[in-house]
């Protein structure tokens, strides 16, 4: 769990940002754009934060600026989704329900990367979260994925975190940052939490050229990384699978976790 010292310090900053409102950002279309992920010491976000907080405007639900989001996550009994990410194959697929809690809204989301490397998302609405895939959810993924037998599917992973969103105020650009991290077995309440570990993935158009956070993050010698929470969680609850591919990112996570930030 999050520190409170930190966590007032987080909202401390965010509160010194004007706020955007989702109908107004929901204007910011990023039709052609390119996203890119970081991770970082939560101490490191708090510098960050206080020097980008004249360039973003922060995404404000029902008067709440830090947004606390469940997730599920489905897979095949032989881990395939987590696979094909490992083996780097294409049109690889994540499948969960997420709910945003603060707003009491959730959707039933199926995630699809291509050869090209953009990411398409499709999704229902759905009430809250479920472990059973109906009929109209059944349909959304045999469009998506027609080779796919969505009776496979069992529900794998929960994830919980809390996410603030940064719009850039002169550029077509987003932010999304997510803190708190909490990983664990569905049907299990026994937690892997990362209090110290933030995912930072900056969302531009392709003309938008440096933002301001990336080149502060720069500057602090923090490099892109892909990552995925799903995976990431996977690694951390089940040790027999495949794990090769993913050293880096568990080398990276685990000095996060034990860094000490001056």
């Amino acid at each position: 769990m999050l520190d409170q010292n930190i966590k007032d310090k987080i909202t401390d900053s965010l509160n010194a940002m004007k706020p955007i409102s989702l109908s107004e950002m929901e204007n910011v279309e990023l039709l052609n754009r390119f996203d890119t992920k970081y991770m970082i010491h939560i101490d490191r976000l708090i510098e960050i934060l206080a020097l980008i907080k004249n360039d973003y405007r922060i995404l404000e639900v029902k008067g709440v600026r830090l947004n606390r989001y469940n997730n599920l996550y489905f897979d095949t009994p032989d881990y395939n989704f987590y696979l094909t990410h490992h083996n780097k194959k294409a049109n690889r697929l994540k499948i969960r329900c997420r709910s945003y809690v603060d707003s009491n809204v959730s959707f039933f989301e199926v995630k699809k990367k291509n050869n090209k490397d953009k990411t398409e998302k499709s999704r229902i609405s759905t009430e809250g979260i479920s472990e059973n895939i109906n009929d109209q959810q059944e349909q959304l993924i045999k469009q998506i994925a027609p080779s796919l037998n969505p009776k496979l599917l069992f529900p794998i992973q929960r994830n919980d975190f809390f996410r603030m969103t940064l719009v850039n105020i002169q550029t077509m650009e987003r932010a999304t940052i997510d803190i708190d991290l909490a990983f664990y077995r569905n049907g299990s309440t026994h937690k892997i939490e990362l209090p110290n570990l933030v995912i930072v993935e900056v969302k531009q158009d392709v003309h938008s050229g440096i933002s301001p956070i990336r080149r502060k993050l720069k500057e602090e010698k923090i490099y892109a990384t892909s990552i995925s929470k799903y995976i990431l969680g996977e690694l951390l609850l089940n040790k027999e699978l495949k794990r090769n591919n993913f050293k880096s990112k568990l080398l990276t996570l685990n000095k996060i976790e034990h860094e000490l930030v001056a």
